[in-house]
């Protein structure tokens, strides 16, 4: 699964790697410990009802996503990931599927193994040469009873951007620490998930199952770090000292 990670790269850079506008204003802090419910950068593309162009942005959306029939916010407690295998059919992620798709860049994410009776040992999981990770993702612009603040709203308050990363299988060393992983993309594979083109959930489905547009365990380092991470309120760059090592 990815229930915390870590964000804190530099904005104009990740903005030309993907050739984004930049729609998040204001922009989020860095950040070493991002839990669920909270606002986390996404990218999106959309098409121009009126134009016809399609255009691809950074935004801001609440991790958790919100389908229409949510009554509150209160429902992305339990929708901040989603199982790739079950898209399609889950009421809460089959309707974004074909027309909201996104990726959640970051730089690395947590998992914990546990040692002992009680002890749990947190690792990060991020590339080796220090690249981002594009995770698959789904967003989705929930109206509930409007009237919404903050980074995540619609400038107008109506509607609040609502998104989850997609989870799969953990499969070799990685299944090691934890039974999911999200799905992470290689660069090359973004443009395809992102397609405005590909309007079909079922058709959407069939790729994102597909393995070979993820990237490669085999790039990936793990590390130990802090268990200070663990607590939600504890942040900055101090959480990631430890040793690392190659998958």
């Amino acid at each position: 699964m990815c229930g915390r990670f870590a964000f804190y790269q530099e904005i104009e850079p990740l903005l030309d790697d993907l050739g984004a506008v930049d729609l998040a204003d204001p922009h989020l802090r860095q950040r070493w410990n991002i839990p669920p419910t909270t606002p986390i950068y996404v990218v999106t593309e959309s098409l121009g009802k009126d134009t016809g162009e399609v255009t691809r942005a950074l935004r801001i959306a609440r991790w958790g996503l919100l389908p229409p029939f949510a009554k509150d916010e209160s429902f992305s407690s339990r929708t901040f990931n989603a199982r790739r295998e079950t898209l399609a059919e889950k009421p809460s992620f089959r309707g974004s599927l074909g027309h909201y798709r996104a990726i959640v860049p970051m730089d690395g994410y947590y998992e914990w193994v546990r040692e002992g009776r009680t002890r749990k040992q947190p690792y990060f999981i991020s590339p080796a040469d220090g690249s981002p990770l594009y995770m698959a993702a789904l967003v989705s612009w929930w109206k509930g009873p409007g009237g919404h603040e903050g980074p995540a709203a619609s400038p107008d308050g109506a509607f609040l951007l609502s998104a989850t990363i997609i989870t799969r299988q953990a499969e070799g060393e990685l299944a090691r620490i934890h039974d999911r992983t999200p799905v992470m993309l290689r660069r090359d594979a973004v443009d395809a998930w992102l397609d405005t083109g590909m309007d079909d959930r079922h058709a959407a489905q069939e790729w994102v199952l597909e393995d070979s547009h993820l990237l490669a365990d085999s790039t990936l380092s793990v590390r130990e770090v802090d268990p200070a991470v663990g607590k939600v309120g504890n942040d900055g760059p101090e959480l990631l000292e430890g040793p690392q090592r190659l998958l």
